[in-house]
């Protein structure tokens, strides 16, 4: 699986493409009053399938980097028991499976792992090749580490101990930060849905005031720029809160 991607499920696709449809009914209602306007969701439903499919990847990446640190731990903790490295991964598997489930986004990598080991493949190389995928710079930082040492010799418990550290305080300060900004996360929210409420209510209570810009050539325009800079901003304020540790 390469974790740099994700495709949709059909319900997910589904959900995007009614995001798409319904905000093409908004725009065609307050922007254009016209059934023309329609026409927008061909921008609304590519723009809800890409919104959608960056926020499962994060979700992805970040489930993905939670459970390798667990799962780092519990390797930890079978070498500081005398387990040795091969043996270590299958214990991590078993205690990773009862924690998360066979549908754990870590444990069905660590089972491929520990099959390849069972079939005298070097657990470096495999490890190698799953950080490659990962799309994770922590995973690779961790990976080329393992992949020195097993080749020169090194301390394992160290090398892993650091590692789990290292991620452990990542994630806290990502934690730390999503709090921090939640309430600009809100406001931006909040912020974002004002300009089509002030349109709604001006059509509501002075349509006189915005008939010009309905059925001819220059408020389509003016329309039409007006929708271009909404999206801009929705986009512009989503970068700035999208602050990554």
């Amino acid at each position: 699986m390469d974790y740099s991607t994700y495709f949709l499920s059909k319900k997910e696709m589904m959900v995007c493409i009614g995001k798409g449809i319904l905000a093409g009914m908004l725009a065609a209602w307050i922007l254009y009053q016209s059934v023309y306007g329609m026409v927008t969701v061909f921008i609304f439903i590519p723009l809800c399938i890409q919104r959608e499919k960056r926020k499962r990847q994060e979700q992805q990446k970040e489930t993905l980097l939670l459970q390798f640190r667990d799962a780092m731990q519990s390797v930890a903790a079978a070498l500081q028991a005398g387990y040795s490295m091969e043996n270590a991964w299958r214990e991590s598997e078993k205690e990773m499976t009862e924690l998360y489930g066979q549908d754990g986004i870590f444990v069905g990598e660590l089972h491929q792992i520990n099959q390849a080991v069972g079939m005298n493949q070097p657990i470096e190389k495999l490890l190698y090749e799953f950080a490659l995928r990962s799309d994770c710079e922590d995973i690779q930082n961790f990976s080329d580490v393992f992949l020195f040492a097993k080749r020169s010799g090194g301390d394992f418990h160290k090398i892993i101990a650091t590692t789990i550290e290292h991620i452990s305080d990542k994630i806290e300060v990502e934690r730390e930060v999503q709090t921090v900004i939640s309430a600009k996360k809100m406001e931006q929210k909040i912020m974002n849905v004002i300009p089509v409420f002030i349109i709604l209510y001006l059509n509501l209570t002075s349509g006189e005031f915005l008939a010009p810009l309905y059925g001819n050539i220059f408020g389509i325009s003016v329309m039409t720029g007006a929708l271009g800079a909404y999206l801009a901003a929705i986009k512009i304020s989503a970068k700035m809160t999208a602050i990554k540790v």
